[in-house]
């Protein structure tokens, strides 16, 4: 790990150690919270609802687990371009907008279920454009989040942020199981449509205007640009690798938890509710009690930690039939759930570059998400094909193995990415306005022969910078006349992207790259500007 990185990880802990009520202190958080809450628990009441109609209504592993999958799969299918919208449009729009819809749905379903009609489409319909909606406040809220506190209290409100989420995972349960078996569906989909009307009513009073007011791009450029940084950040690929491989055993819980209640604990509406709201007990109390905890180790070794607990969690689901038993898992679950996944988020609030953090955040939430469909449906599969028991155990040693990986290879490898600017000077602006056309950079180097060795390998940790920062093409060439002399040829979508780089996304690391390329050269490197001329290179 470089020192850039431990520096960074090093201000988390300073950040943590500063109190999980901190955040709490800033008004526009807590009621904003409110929204986050409200979307959620209108969630999660409409997935038990949904499980557990289904898991009485005699369907197989595979369907049950399906909705897991529908309240997975719209983070995988829209997280891109809601991250990349995000960056250029009002947080307030989306908030309110999505909930507008939401409440509309939740409407719909109302009806149709006094009319009778709510069966496996329909649910997995409802529970699919509610998947859609969590999605968009998920990720705008994660935008939002540097609207409303200050930079040194995001080392701690991913933490309070995972806390009401996954209190949500509590609340929308034990609401919903408590309302499913008193009252029934339709008053259980009524409240949803209370809680989302709520929402938009919030949003709508305190989004901040200028949220969302960035520059625009394409969506489609937007995304490729996510994807090309996430291609030359090792950092980054290493986490979504690990969260990947933590999510996919991790989903057996969420997608099975129905059949285990029923099948084999024999639970009844409101037992159920009691044991998934057990999850969100422990994840709101584990997101205060693990904090100290987390501030003395280093982030591999809690994840790994959370990942053990979580194996242990799945071997007593899969193997003890006391409800007591379960119970206790629950809460440990939910503490191991909220540790591992507040962490990814506090990482990357730390160390990616505020210019990509919506889209990177997205990335993340895609990834998860989508190990988290793909391993609901597998898990059901699995156990209609070799039994309910084996499926869980299964699920269980793939998390040891994730545990064991996560010590091994962490997910923090040495590349430093931290998201303080640096200082650099100014670009001079052309005379001419050119648009969209692409521009050619061309900087020649003059390398000191002895250095030639170091200055390789540095011009190829500056070429990773490059189309990390914006850069659609970049190659070195060594010119045949002169082997010390070097030509960077880098190509970009557009002047502004060129501007970008050179300026608001350029941080201290991505300095010190430069810098060290600059330490092997006999002269200061020349750079010369060439833009594409429309019209004359069509074929």
């Amino acid at each position: 790990m470089s020192k850039w990185i431990r520096s960074e990880e090093a201000d988390v802990t300073d950040a943590a150690q500063m109190g999980f009520f901190a955040p709490l202190r800033v008004r526009r958080l807590r009621l904003m919270l409110l929204v986050e809450l409200g979307a959620s628990v209108g969630v999660w009441i409409l997935v038990l609802a949904a499980q557990w109609i289904l898991t009485e209504a005699g369907e197989s592993a595979t369907t049950v687990s399906a909705v897991q999958f529908a309240i997975s799969v719209p983070f995988f299918l829209f997280a891109l371009p809601i991250g990349a919208i995000a960056e250029y449009t009002s947080h307030r729009r989306l908030l309110v907008g999505i909930s507008v819809i939401l409440l509309i749905a939740s409407v719909v379903l109302v009806v149709l279920d006094i009319l009778g009609q709510v069966g496996v489409v329909v649910l997995m319909g409802s529970v699919f454009v509610a998947g859609a909606g969590l999605a968009v406040v998920a990720i705008v809220w994660q935008a939002l989040l540097p609207h409303l506190v200050s930079r040194d209290m995001m080392a701690v409100v991913p933490a309070v942020d995972g806390a009401v989420f996954n209190g949500a995972r509590a609340i929308g349960p034990l609401i919903g199981g408590a309302i499913l078996a008193g009252l029934g569906s339709t008053w259980a989909f009524a409240c949803v449509g209370v809680l989302f009307a709520g929402c938009a009513v919030i949003a709508a009073w305190q989004v901040p205007a200028a949220a969302g007011t960035g520059a625009r791009s394409p969506v489609g450029r937007a995304v490729s640009g996510g994807i090309r940084f996430i291609r030359h950040s090792r950092w980054t690929r290493r986490l979504l690798v690990r969260l990947t491989v933590f999510g996919i055993p991790a989903s057996c819980l969420w997608a099975l938890l129905p059949l285990v209640a029923h099948d084999r604990l024999h639970a009844s509406t409101f037992e159920f509710g009691v044991m998934s709201g057990a999850i969100g007990v422990g994840a709101v109390v584990g997101t205060i009690v693990l904090m100290p905890l987390r501030a003395k180790m280093s982030w591999n070794r809690f994840v790994a930690l959370g990942s053990g607990a979580y194996a242990i969690v799945l071997a007593g689901m899969a193997f003890s039939t006391r409800f007591d038993v379960i119970l206790v898992l629950m809460v440990i679950v939910g503490a191991a759930w909220v540790g591992v996944q507040s962490t990814w988020m506090i990482a990357a609030h730390s160390v990616v570059p505020p210019w990509i953090k919506a889209r990177i955040i997205a990335f993340i939430m895609l990834m998860f998400q989508g190990s988290q469909a793909v391993g609901a449906l597998m898990w059901g599969v699995l156990a209609d094909f070799i039994g309910l028991v084996p499926a869980v155990a299964t699920a269980a040693g793939l998390m040891i193995v994730s545990a064991v990986g996560v010590l091994r290879r962490g997910i923090f490898p040495s590349e430093g990415i931290a998201p303080d600017p640096a200082d650099f000077e100014a670009v001079a602006l052309p005379e001419v306005e050119y648009g969209d056309r692409q521009v050619l950079v061309e900087t020649t180097y003059v390398v000191a022969p002895e250095n030639r060795a170091h200055f390789m390998h540095d011009i190829a940790e500056l070429r990773r910078s490059r189309l990390r920062l914006g850069a659609l093409r970049c190659t070195v060439m060594q010119a045949a006349e002169h082997p010390d002399t070097y030509v960077e040829h880098c190509t970009f979508n557009a002047w502004a992207d060129y501007i970008s780089q050179e300026t608001e996304r350029l941080t201290v690391p991505e300095m010190r790259l430069r810098e060290g390329v600059a330490a092997h050269l006999e002269s200061m490197p020349v750079t010369r500007v060439l833009v594409v001329e429309e019209g004359t290179n069509r074929r």
